[in-house]
């Protein structure tokens, strides 16, 4: 290929003459930009509009609790960086004529195309990781432990990306108007795409090693699916940067790059929170109580915070916030007389419905819901005001 810089200060090529040049320049046939491409670019914004209304509708749904049990701030995250993802796309595969603020190259490749890519994978790395603390180690997501890793990612990628502006040009990427075109330097491809790696790798090991959770979440089968999207977004770009340094003026392939990358990353925000969405929609109530007995069931429940109560609008189960917290120890005698009947009950119960305390001045009517045992439903108003309340439940 030849240097580019001698041709500065001609004159820019139009239409024919234009794709001439680059067919000489690349020894392939160029396919001008055309309705294929913009029909590519409607595609994407189509999925991704839709997606936003999936996105909005599970905000609007957020108190629900299997539903806020799938990070929905990381995944919105995840959103917002796969639709930046997805506009540098257009830019660095070559779907629109580079007029304009298009001929930003360093700004869409490094600061739009391969900075959100980053932050996309390094989000999904923080959940894995989260997800790994809690049911692997067993710690709470929390404190350091939620910070350090997410600090440590920005200031890696802040620092890549600066150490890249600050580049010269022709070792990053520069736009050469004579033939209008981006040329990327193959030393900072292959790096951009080896750094791409480490977070998919990250994903993987840390998939694996959640393999044998409990299926609660059912996040065994939505990380194999998951890492199979990923590496499908991985390897595909690996390859074809590698065997078509070109592959912008190829139809082909620069529309199902862009094509690819679209659908993938939608979909791995769809799998992580479609099933509970979709349970919500058609069944909310009735698989709630489902998702909370198998909670119980899978014996995860005190992974979460303490609060079970179904409809209640506490975040007990979700990984942003104040997330995977233990219920604070605090002394039995400290707690208030109602939830002193809580805890003793919750301690001795062993049936849905409790009805005869041994040791009471005057019986309290305590009521609990069939699927939720920890939840006082009534206290009898005709109850004397210091009664004594049960040491031992029958």
């Amino acid at each position: 290929m030849i240097d580019l810089h001698v041709l500065d200060g001609l004159s820019p090529l139009r239409g024919e003459e234009r794709i001439a040049f680059l067919e000489k320049l690349t020894n392939i046939n160029v396919a001008a930009i055309g309705g294929s491409d913009l029909a590519t670019i409607i595609a994407v914004a189509v999925l991704y509009l839709l997606t936003f209304m999936f996105m909005c509708y599970v905000w609007y749904n957020h108190d629900y609790q299997p539903i806020r049990a799938k990070t929905v701030k990381l995944c919105t995250i995840m959103y917002v960086a796969g639709l930046m993802w997805m506009v540098g796309d257009f830019q660095m595969n070559g779907l629109v004529e580079l007029t304009g603020a298009w001929k930003s190259c360093r700004v869409w490749v490094v600061w739009v195309r391969i900075l959100s890519s980053y932050i996309y994978s390094g989000m999904l790395m923080i959940r894995f990781y989260a997800l790994e603390r809690i049911f692997n180690q067993s710690k709470p997501y929390k404190g350091r432990a939620m910070y350090i890793p997410a600090i440590c990612l920005v200031v890696v990628l802040l620092a890549y990306c600066l150490s890249c502006q600050f580049v010269e040009g022709k070792y990053i990427t520069e736009y050469f108007d004579y033939a209008q075109i981006c040329v990327v330097d193959d030393r900072f491809r292959y790096a951009s795409i080896g750094l791409m790696w480490v977070p998919w790798t990250v994903v993987l090991v840390l998939a694996a090693r959640l393999r044998n959770i409990q299926s609660t979440f059912n996040e065994r089968y939505e990380s194999l699916v998951i890492c199979i999207l990923a590496y499908t977004i991985l390897i595909k770009t690996t390859v074809i940067h590698a065997t078509h340094p070109f592959y912008i003026f190829e139809k082909s392939y620069r529309q199902s790059e862009t094509l690819i990358d679209a659908v993938c990353s939608c979909m791995i925000i769809l799998l992580m929170l479609g099933y509970p969405t979709y349970q919500c929609m058609f069944r909310r109530d009735e698989y709630e109580k489902e998702w909370v007995q198998k909670l119980r069931k899978d014996g995860v429940v005190k992974k979460y915070s303490g609060n079970l109560q179904v409809g209640s609008a506490s975040g007990y189960s979700q990984m942003d916030g104040s997330t995977f917290n233990s219920p604070p120890k605090t002394n039995y005698f400290e707690k208030d007389p109602i939830d002193t009947i809580h805890m003793s009950l919750n301690t001795h119960m062993s049936a849905n419905f409790i009805t005869q305390p041994t040791v009471a001045h005057r019986r309290p009517a305590v009521e609990f819901s069939a699927l939720h045992m920890d939840s006082v439903v009534s206290l009898d108003g005709s109850a004397d005001t210091n009664p004594a309340y049960p040491w031992h439940i029958i």
